[in-house]
């Protein structure tokens, strides 16, 4: 019979502990997110998370507001959580234990949920029919955005509720202009000045009549326009 036995003493928490919301983007376009969680400890089993912040605490019981109102949780790397309604800046805190208790230091990270809408508004067209004969074949108007945004797109759409994924945009080899830019930081509230000239009407949607002609623009936190 053995007259000892080994007993490890170990007094040391998780090493370097890190969340990673929705791949470190800046903005997120909707309340629900995924966060990446890592700390650099090689073995993690028995492991236990926490988990707090700008959340909406109805969502998941473990995850709340405060570090004392949230709950330890099974180690996993990735996790879903549902920010707090409301745009603006949201942190979230994010701590691990091992599997005697020892607790991480504290990490954090933000992102900006943005879940509004650019507003297009178009000025004109100055012309309500055209047809490919010089003099007659441009139609001139302008468009401005409520908000800074990074990319635009003039379409030719099949009804006036189309998405920006939908429809043809309009060209620009018969000497159409502004029809597409994405460029970035495009400021708000001052006007882009377009032309569209028959012939690129008749590309981006054949045969004659009357054409529905929709602006697009998608803002910083990758919100298209409706």
């Amino acid at each position: 019979m053995a007259s000892y036995f080994n007993l490890t003493l170990d007094t040391t928490g998780p090493a370097n502990p890190q969340i990673v919301l929705e791949s470190g983007a800046q903005y997120a376009t909707q309340q629900l997110i995924n966060a990446a969680l890592s700390c650099s400890d090689a073995d993690k089993t028995g492991y236990q998370i926490k988990i707090w912040g700008d959340v909406d605490t109805t969502y998941d019981t473990d995850v709340q507001g405060t570090e004392a109102n949230s709950n330890w949780i099974s180690w996993t790397a990735t996790k879903q959580i549902k920010l707090e309604s409301g745009d603006g800046s949201k942190t979230v805190y994010f701590k691990v234990r091992d599997d005697v208790w020892n607790q991480s230091g504290q990490a954090s990270a933000s992102i900006i949920l943005d879940t509004t809408r650019p507003i297009v508004t178009i000025s004109g067209p100055d012309v309500t029919k055209i047809s490919k004969v010089s003099g007659k074949n441009v139609a001139s108007f302008s468009f401005s955005v409520d908000s800074i945004f990074d990319e635009f797109k003039v379409k030719a759409v099949s009804s006036t509720g189309a998405s920006h994924d939908s429809g043809t945009v309009i060209p620009t080899a018969g000497g159409s202009t502004n029809m597409s830019g994405n460029q970035g930081n495009y400021p708000a509230s001052t006007p882009i000045n377009c032309q569209i000239t028959g012939a690129d009407l008749e590309a981006a949607s054949a045969g004659d009549g009357q054409k529905i002609i929709k602006v697009f623009v998608k803002d910083q936190a990758g919100n298209w326009s409706v």
